[in-house]
């Protein structure tokens, strides 16, 4: 087995970045093509990924996708392949751990944002630049909040049945589903907008509320009364920012669905033993 040095890697990217570049000159049904996420914007570390962009005819895009995965096995041994989103997102990891999203395109002339992409190839007239990124204006921010609120106090309201079943590992998994919806607001509370992947969240928090949530998400062990304390501990962060991130993008907080998620599960856990007031309060 051939022995790898932490250094091997960023030099094997660059390495198929560069076959990668000779191989999109080489198809002419490619009119660009054009790489984005952390290395279009310059921002890459050894961690990062290839986001891959191809600006295709509209008669080629069909055949492009469904030859893909010998496409990019040309260009180095592929050890997994999934057509993702109807095919929209081609993924692809290859034998040396390069992980590559290709995005088919059709269409004839593509406007990109200089700052954030790098172009591995285009025919002329097939790119145009806009340097003026488009952002969520307050409306769909704000209407963007309030989706992920009622989704976070539905996912509370599923508290009962899980630790009533003593089905702790859902209940553990749950707390990742409403982690994520948590992390959302309070990055829209810091008034930041994400940018970059999904393993990318520490620069969008403030470093007191990552604090935070890592202590809430601290469990011991998955009993009920631990695992519903962690759920309480999200359920308190909502309830303290949710109205002052809805009052500043000017919607409503969801009062009402707040008081009835929190009256079901109350009532529910009592039943169980587990007194959510005073669990609440210890999170105060």
């Amino acid at each position: 087995m051939t022995s790898l040095t932490p250094s091997d890697f960023p030099m094997r990217r660059d390495t198929y970045l560069q076959a990668l570049q000779t191989k999109v000159h080489g198809d002419a049904r490619v009119r660009a093509a054009w790489v984005e996420g952390s290395l279009g914007r310059g921002t890459a570390d050894r961690y990062s990924d290839i986001d891959l962009h191809l600006s295709l005819e509209d008669a080629d895009v069909a055949d492009f996708t469904a030859n893909a995965q010998s496409w990019l096995s040309a260009i180095h041994p592929l050890v997994l392949y999934t057509s993702m989103f109807d095919g929209h997102m081609l993924n692809a990891l290859t034998d040396h751990g390069i992980r590559v999203d290709v995005w088919p395109h059709a269409g004839h002339t593509v406007t990109l944002d200089p700052n954030r992409i790098v172009i591995l190839h285009q025919q002329h007239g097939a790119v145009t630049s806009d340097d003026q990124p488009e952002r969520l204006d307050a409306a769909a921010q704000g209407q963007r909040v309030l989706t992920l609120l009622r989704e976070f106090w539905r996912c509370v309201t599923l508290l009962p049945a899980v630790i009533g079943r003593s089905e702790s590992l859902v209940a553990f998994s749950g707390l990742a589903v409403e982690l994520g919806l948590v992390t959302e607001l309070l990055v829209a509370d810091a008034g930041a907008q994400r940018d970059r992947g999904v393993k990318h969240l520490n620069a969008y928090l403030r470093e007191q509320d990552r604090a935070f949530l890592e202590t809430v998400l601290r469990v011991p062990e998955l009993s009920a009364p631990t695992l519903v304390t962690a759920h309480l501990g999200l359920v308190q962060v909502v309830r303290e920012r949710g109205p002052t991130v809805t009052e500043r993008l000017g919607v409503t907080y969801p009062r009402d669905l707040e008081t009835a998620a929190l009256r079901y599960v109350g009532a529910e856990l009592i039943q169980l033993g587990i007194d959510i007031e005073r669990l609440l309060d210890a999170h105060v």
